[in-house]
């Protein structure tokens, strides 16, 4: 009796911080559709939501110093040719997922065909969305921010597109019309320049592992800031449960008419479901079987940690403590892949928003009783991969990104406002597999790199002999060291 009372106190203490965030998440949809029906007012719902803000306000305050360290800290420790391998393999990993998720859009989208036969409101009840951005206008807002001209504002500020309308009274054809002319700028925005940090970081972890043991102090003072971020977040990682719980009820209570918006638009969520549902639980495990020969559901269930994290808020971002944890002690990963690629891939990792962003722009085509052809799906397919990569930093991001798609095809949509009202949901769910994605993308390159790295290790380590050998030369011929001559 006392030796399984011993196992089960054992297995509640390893798994206590799991077992509560499913406390948390429940009693969030509990409280949630269970306040629903009090209609509770605008400054109940800013209470209710607030333990969640105050939750995320700290993981955000920790992200910077920790993505700076960690992306310093992890370059360092590698030889040029060791961080060109990774490099390259991230980038080409990333690009590769991306496209997956595009793919598995459409083919969940040929089988299901979630915008036939569906009636939807009149477009005089729905909210239409307007946007001025171009993709050749994210792409270069992207390429800017690669290159930040100032470290400090990198840190707050990131550079966007920013547009103005004008009314123009011009005469033609003898009679005053009005013409709205849209003028361009490159402004500043409000937000942390990921992009051109970790460029930068990249640059001086690069640079310090060039010149060797006279970087020693800047590679350690970086190394300690991680160490103690990383305590300080095992500190907050406890309030999870709370924040988790607080975030989806307050997201549940300011949802709108939730039974008519699922009943339409049911099949669009179930066929968004089931892409993300064979993404993480087919996709994914087969991908870690074949890298590692391992069983995947040991992999699934130390995910489950990270997918909890990253649940709530919804952000990847928010998860890359605790990915960098499990791929350290659970996974195993050398640290010098997760300390890269973690940061990066929170930055640019879209699998699963890749996947909602080719489905939505494929459901709003069919919806509108447009013909979709070969070519067609295909261009959207395309435009969605290659655009997630330079999602805009705006509110509903990847609603934005759908208009991007959706304008380049020349195609007018009017009922684009009725994904703002899933938006709860299915942000949720795709910031999930965002998660996965970069998990098991670090156990695939850290196979692919684990003999470049211990050559890396291996050079290292002989360097280091043999300069201790000439050291040691120097003061048996001559009978004093060279510090002692300087």
């Amino acid at each position: 009796m006392t030796e399984k009372s011993s196992t089960c106190y054992d297995f509640l203490s390893r798994n206590s911080l799991i077992i509560s965030v499913l406390i948390g998440v429940g009693v969030g949809f509990a409280f949630g559709f269970g306040l629903r029906v009090v209609e509770p007012s605008s400054d109940a719902l800013t209470w209710i939501g607030l333990p969640g803000e105050i939750y995320m306000r700290m993981l955000k305050m920790t992200i910077l110093p920790l993505v700076v360290s960690t992306i310093i800290t992890g370059t360092a420790s590698m030889d040029p040719k060791s961080n060109g391998r990774i490099s390259g393999l991230s980038l080409s990993y990333i690009i590769i997922t991306n496209s997956i998720g595009a793919i598995i859009a459409v083919v969940v989208f040929l089988i299901i065909q979630p915008g036939k036969d569906i009636e939807v409101p009149s477009s005089d009840n729905v909210d239409t969305i307007h946007t001025d951005i171009k993709t050749s206008d994210m792409f270069a807002d992207m390429i800017r921010n690669l290159f930040p001209d100032n470290l400090i504002t990198a840190c707050f500020q990131k550079t966007q597109t920013t547009y103005s309308h004008s009314a123009h009274i011009v005469l033609k054809n003898g009679t005053n019309s009005t013409v709205t002319v849209t003028d361009k700028s490159v402004s500043s925005t409000a937000g942390l320049n990921i992009l051109g940090l970790i460029i930068a970081c990249t640059l001086f972890g690069i640079s310090a592992s060039k010149i060797g043991t006279r970087a020693k102090p800047f590679t350690d003072f970086f190394e300690t800031i991680s160490i103690i971020v990383i305590h300080l977040l095992n500190w907050i990682i406890w309030l999870t449960p709370v924040g988790v719980a607080s975030l989806i009820a307050a997201a549940i209570l300011k949802a709108s008419d939730i039974a008519s918006v699922f009943s339409s638009l049911g099949m669009f969520v179930l066929a968004h479901s089931v892409g993300i549902v064979f993404h993480q639980l087919v996709l994914i495990p087969i991908t870690y079987f074949i890298a590692t020969r391992k069983n995947p559901l040991f992999f699934l269930a130390v995910c489950l940690r990270p997918w909890l994290t990253v649940f709530g808020p919804p952000s990847t971002a928010i998860g890359i403590p605790e990915m960098l944890r499990i791929l350290d002690v659970k996974l195993h990963v050398d640290s010098r892949i997760s300390n890269f690629l973690v940061p990066v891939g929170a930055t640019l990792e879209r699998m699963g928003s890749c996947l909602f962003i080719c489905l939505s722009a494929l459901f709003m085509v069919q919806l509108e009783g447009m013909p979709l052809g070969v070519s067609n799906i295909l261009l959207i397919g395309l435009l969605s991969a290659v655009g997630s990569l330079a999602v805009p930093s705006v509110p509903s991001a990847s609603i934005v990104s759908i208009l991007v798609v959706l304008s380049s095809l020349d195609v007018q949509v009017h009922n684009i406002g009725l994904l703002m009202a899933l938006e709860w949901y299915n942000d949720r769910i795709r910031t999930t597999s965002n998660t996965m994605t970069i998990i098991v993308g670090a156990v695939v390159i850290d196979k692919l790199c684990k003999a470049t790295l211990s050559d890396s290790q291996e050079s290292a380590l002989e360097t280091k002999t043999i300069a201790t050998e000439a050291s040691i030369q120097v003061v048996n011929e001559n009978g004093v060291t060279e510090s002692e001559k300087l």
